[in-house]
Protein backbone atom coordinates (compact mmCIF):
# COMPACT_ATOMS: atom_id res chain seq x y z
CA UNK A 1 0.00 0.00 0.00
CA UNK A 2 2.49 2.31 0.93
CA UNK A 3 2.58 5.62 2.24
CA UNK A 4 1.19 7.54 -0.67
CA UNK A 5 0.17 6.94 -4.64
CA UNK A 6 -0.56 8.37 -7.91
CA UNK A 7 -1.17 7.32 -10.77
CA UNK A 8 -0.39 9.08 -14.25
CA UNK A 9 0.30 7.77 -17.26
CA UNK A 10 3.50 8.04 -19.81
CA UNK A 11 3.39 10.77 -22.88
CA UNK A 12 4.85 10.31 -26.11
CA UNK A 13 6.93 12.97 -25.33
CA UNK A 14 8.60 11.44 -22.23
CA UNK A 15 9.48 8.60 -24.44
CA UNK A 16 13.31 7.80 -26.10
CA UNK A 17 13.97 6.49 -29.38
CA UNK A 18 12.99 3.07 -28.62
CA UNK A 19 9.39 4.60 -27.93
CA UNK A 20 9.43 3.50 -24.30
CA UNK A 21 10.26 5.69 -21.02
CA UNK A 22 13.48 7.67 -21.14
CA UNK A 23 14.96 6.51 -18.30
CA UNK A 24 15.13 9.83 -16.43
CA UNK A 25 11.73 10.24 -16.69
CA UNK A 26 11.16 7.78 -13.82
CA UNK A 27 12.87 10.23 -11.86
CA UNK A 28 10.43 12.86 -12.52
CA UNK A 29 7.39 10.55 -11.89
CA UNK A 30 9.27 10.20 -8.38
CA UNK A 31 9.02 13.96 -7.89
CA UNK A 32 5.83 14.41 -9.23
CA UNK A 33 4.41 12.27 -6.72
CA UNK A 34 6.43 13.59 -3.81
CA UNK A 35 5.05 16.90 -5.18
CA UNK A 36 1.53 15.56 -4.71
CA UNK A 37 2.13 13.85 -1.51
CA UNK A 38 3.60 17.14 0.25
CA UNK A 39 0.05 19.22 -1.65
CA UNK A 40 -1.88 16.38 0.08
CA UNK A 41 -0.24 17.51 3.37
CA UNK A 42 -0.94 20.98 2.63
CA UNK A 43 2.48 22.09 2.50
CA UNK A 44 3.99 23.83 -0.76
CA UNK A 45 7.38 25.11 -1.53
CA UNK A 46 6.09 28.49 -1.59
CA UNK A 47 7.76 31.44 0.50
CA UNK A 48 7.56 31.65 4.19
CA UNK A 49 8.17 34.93 5.81
CA UNK A 50 10.48 35.91 2.85
CA UNK A 51 12.88 32.88 3.61
CA UNK A 52 12.85 29.92 0.98
CA UNK A 53 13.76 26.31 1.98
CA UNK A 54 14.76 24.30 -0.90
CA UNK A 55 15.36 20.67 -1.18
CA UNK A 56 17.61 19.61 -3.79
CA UNK A 57 18.48 15.89 -4.68
CA UNK A 58 21.88 14.74 -3.45
CA UNK A 59 21.71 11.48 -4.40
CA UNK A 60 19.38 9.37 -6.81
CA UNK A 61 19.21 5.65 -7.67
CA UNK A 62 16.83 3.86 -9.83
CA UNK A 63 16.65 -0.57 -10.81
CA UNK A 64 14.48 -0.44 -13.87
CA UNK A 65 12.00 -4.04 -13.93
CA UNK A 66 9.88 -3.38 -16.73
CA UNK A 67 9.38 -0.80 -20.03
CA UNK A 68 6.67 2.08 -19.79
CA UNK A 69 5.39 2.82 -23.05
CA UNK A 70 3.14 5.84 -24.21
CA UNK A 71 -0.44 5.61 -22.84
CA UNK A 72 0.12 3.10 -20.33
CA UNK A 73 -0.81 3.90 -16.81
CA UNK A 74 1.37 3.73 -13.83
CA UNK A 75 0.98 3.71 -10.48
CA UNK A 76 3.61 5.76 -7.93
CA UNK A 77 3.84 4.67 -4.77
CA UNK A 78 6.23 6.21 -1.62
CA UNK A 79 6.81 3.07 0.05
CA UNK A 80 8.76 4.35 2.61
CA UNK A 81 9.78 7.43 3.88
CA UNK A 82 13.45 8.05 6.37
CA UNK A 83 13.74 11.18 8.30
CA UNK A 84 17.11 12.91 9.16
CA UNK A 85 17.72 15.75 10.75
CA UNK A 86 18.24 17.89 7.35
CA UNK A 87 17.36 15.21 5.11
CA UNK A 88 14.49 12.87 3.56
CA UNK A 89 15.13 9.28 1.79
CA UNK A 90 12.52 8.55 -0.32
CA UNK A 91 11.84 5.24 -1.53
CA UNK A 92 9.53 4.50 -4.96
CA UNK A 93 7.71 1.75 -6.68
CA UNK A 94 6.72 2.64 -10.30
CA UNK A 95 4.02 0.17 -11.40
CA UNK A 96 3.03 -0.53 -14.79
CA UNK A 97 -0.92 -0.38 -14.20
CA UNK A 98 -1.40 -1.67 -18.02
CA UNK A 99 0.83 -4.64 -17.97
CA UNK A 100 0.40 -5.17 -14.52
CA UNK A 101 3.81 -5.01 -13.26
CA UNK A 102 6.46 -3.86 -11.31
CA UNK A 103 8.63 -1.06 -13.98
CA UNK A 104 10.98 0.53 -11.50
CA UNK A 105 12.67 1.04 -7.82
CA UNK A 106 13.42 3.77 -7.02
CA UNK A 107 15.46 5.65 -4.31
CA UNK A 108 15.92 9.51 -3.44
CA UNK A 109 17.69 11.62 -1.25
CA UNK A 110 17.14 15.36 -0.73
CA UNK A 111 18.09 17.77 1.94
CA UNK A 112 16.80 21.00 3.19
CA UNK A 113 18.90 24.11 2.03
CA UNK A 114 18.96 27.67 3.03
CA UNK A 115 19.75 29.46 0.25
CA UNK A 116 20.38 32.66 2.21
CA UNK A 117 23.22 30.91 4.59
CA UNK A 118 24.58 28.30 1.96
CA UNK A 119 24.30 25.84 4.38
CA UNK A 120 21.64 22.90 5.09
CA UNK A 121 19.29 22.63 7.93
CA UNK A 122 16.96 20.98 9.88
CA UNK A 123 13.35 19.68 8.51
CA UNK A 124 11.09 22.33 9.64
CA UNK A 125 9.26 20.84 12.97
CA UNK A 126 5.68 21.52 11.02
CA UNK A 127 6.91 19.13 8.25
CA UNK A 128 8.58 16.31 10.65
CA UNK A 129 5.47 15.66 12.70
CA UNK A 130 2.67 15.59 9.64
CA UNK A 131 5.70 13.21 8.09
CA UNK A 132 5.82 11.31 11.01
CA UNK A 133 1.95 11.03 11.32
CA UNK A 134 2.10 9.37 7.68
CA UNK A 135 4.35 6.85 8.58
CA UNK A 136 7.70 8.41 7.81
CA UNK A 137 10.48 6.84 10.19
CA UNK A 138 13.42 8.43 12.03
CA UNK A 139 16.75 6.61 11.33
CA UNK A 140 19.31 7.55 14.06
CA UNK A 141 22.60 8.40 12.40
CA UNK A 142 21.27 9.49 9.40
CA UNK A 143 22.00 13.26 8.41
Amino acid sequence: MGIFSAVYRVYWSETDAAIMMHFSNFFRACERAEEDFFASLGYTHKENGGKRILMPRVHAECDYKSILRPGDAYRVTITEIQLGKRSIRYFYEIYNETLERLSAICKIVTVFYDETSGKSVELPKELREKLLERGAKIVENYK
